[in-house]
């Protein structure tokens, strides 16, 4: 067996399922210490891996805070998000569309009586000043 042969066999071996190349396999790593360190590396960190599982680890004590303020300002864009699409809905509709299409020709129409009236009470001052001035 090739040390690169060896290499792919090393994690089932480490496991102990063996398998059908465990045979070879110890024959190789008797006589390459290559392999033999490779094997050692390997154990070394499912032992790591193991320790690590029996661990408690302790988050960070700005952790917990930051996640709380991340969630409520998820919280709030979502209910601005849900207001506007809300607001658009209803400017969609076509009633709403009709009903501010017609406020704006009313606040137009009373904007040109307003200015209309004006001038035709401009006219009427000046008529009279005129007729004052001659009489």
């Amino acid at each position: 067996m090739e040390c690169r042969e060896a290499a792919q066999h090393i994690p089932s071996y480490i496991d102990q399922s063996g398998g059908p190349a465990a045979s070879a396999l110890d024959a190789h790593l008797r006589t390459c210490d290559r392999c033999r360190g490779e094997l050692d590396a390997y154990r070394d960190l499912q032992g790591a891996l193991a320790a690590l599982a029996t661990q408690t680890i302790e988050p960070p004590a700005w952790l917990l805070p930051a996640t709380i303020d991340a969630v409520r300002s998820r919280v709030r864009l979502r209910r601005h998000v849900a207001a506007a699409r809300e607001v658009r809905d209803r400017l969609a509709d076509p009633r709403v569309a009709a009903a501010g299409g017609a406020a704006i020709l009313l606040a137009g129409l009373a904007t040109g009586a307003v200015l209309i009236r004006g001038r035709r009470r401009r006219r009427l001052v000046s008529g009279l000043r005129t007729a004052a001035v001659h009489a």
